[in-house]
This record gives C-alpha cells, structure tokens and sequence, in this order.
C-alpha cells in the first residue's frame, strides 16, 4: 500500500514540473488594470472623468442598462485602464485591494490641482507619489518614476 501511496505522488509531482507556460500566442501580453467594484456607478464614471480626465472605451450593458465601463486615457491611447462595474454585492467602504497607481507627469502638481477640486491627498514620496481617494475611499496613487 506505502508503495502505491508513493507511486502515485511521484506521477502527481512528475505531473506537477511538467506543466509550463502557455504557449507563446496565448500568453498574457500586460496588465490592462484591475476591476474596481463601486456601488454607484455613474457618480464613480463621473468621478474619474472629471477629475482625473478618463473618458469611457466600452460600455458594458445587461438590456439597455451599463453595468461596467472600461476606462482609458484615450489621447490617442485606446489602453483599458480599469473596469468600473456595478456590484450589489460589494460592502460599503473602500475596495479590498491595495490601490490603483497612475502613471502622471507630474505627481505633486496633480495632487496640488486636485485640491482645489476638493480632493484632498497625502504625500507619501516627495514628488513621486501622493495617495487620494475616489468618492467610495477607494485609494488612488498619483505616481510620477523619479529622475535617475
């Protein structure tokens, strides 16, 4: 019995190495960014346009109803961004993840900009990086790379 017991976790182990990345045509090509799930989704849409210059790529919809939005920066970039989608499910308060960093030219002057938006911020790097909130306390990064 111990030496079919150790038979088969040798095959399963065997198994296990044997497995490798996905082939070449079908391997993940980036990250597209993360799906925030938001209980009012207009007033989020309108946030993250207004304040932070998203336009809307696709709108998903179930009938004649948008229940998500696939953010970009447009400008000639058509990159998704992040999904906005309606949950009825999702808690109260700020989503589970850590935070959605932005890549920005110029962090600080964001930062400072957005505050006579009413939004205020926290420097975390001097800069390079402030944190702010969107209206649900979900945490957003301004982040601008240092200069080498």
């Amino acid at each position: 019995m111990k030496l079919l017991f150790a038979a088969a976790l040798a095959l399963c182990a065997t198994a296990t190495v044997a497995s490798a990345a996905p082939p070449a045509d079908l391997k993940p090509t980036g990250v597209d960014g993360p799906g925030v799930y938001v209980t009012d989704l207009e007033a989020q849409r309108a946030w993250y346009m207004d304040k932070l210059g998203m336009s809307v790529r696709d709108t998903m919809k179930r009938g004649d109803k948008p229940f998500e939005y696939i953010m970009t920066f447009g400008g000639g970039s058509d990159r998704a961004i992040m999904a906005l989608a309606q949950s009825a499910q999702r808690p109260a308060g700020p989503n589970a993840f850590s935070r959605v960093i932005l890549a920005v030219p110029n962090a600080k002057g964001l930062a400072d900009w957005l505050k006579t938006q009413g939004v205020q911020s926290r420097e975390v790097i001097p800069n390079v990086a402030y944190f702010i909130r969107d209206p649900e306390g979900n945490p957003v990064e301004l982040y601008t790379a240092p200069k080498k």
